[in-house]
């Protein structure tokens, strides 16, 4: 997900900003200073591409739930309908529709198979 090389810069950049408060306090504040300005351009970088890759991770995850909730409610629905139609007397098993004033009734018989 991240290059390698951008989080190392990241960890380079955050050190630099770390170490220059004691570089400028060993005598040498120009070095410390421009420690401290490169690491934290180093590091703000770092932080700009995870927040970016966050972003992007997000509203991909996102998506993905929009469209398994909406397969979900397919379903539901599918089961719903299927539940409706076996419950009514009119429905012969296996059609999609009911016919009016049909009142034949369908048998199915289910034997066991085995997978030798």
């Amino acid at each position: 997900m991240f290059e390698l090389e951008t989080i190392i810069a990241f960890g380079v950049g955050a050190g630099l900003v770390a170490l220059a408060p004691m570089v400028r306090r060993l005598g040498n504040p120009q070095l410390g200073d421009s420690m401290n300005n490169v690491g934290r351009s180093m590091a703000k970088s770092g932080i700009k591409l995870g927040v970016t890759v966050a972003g992007a991770a997000g509203a991909a995850a996102k998506s993905v739930a929009r469209q398994a909730a909406e397969a979900a409610e397919s379903f539901g629905d599918l089961v719903a309908e299927a539940k409706t139609e076996l419950d009514s007397p009119e429905a012969p098993l296996g059609t999609g529709k009911a016919s009016k004033g049909s009142t034949s009734t369908k048998t199915v018989t289910v034997t066991q198979v085995s997978a030798d």
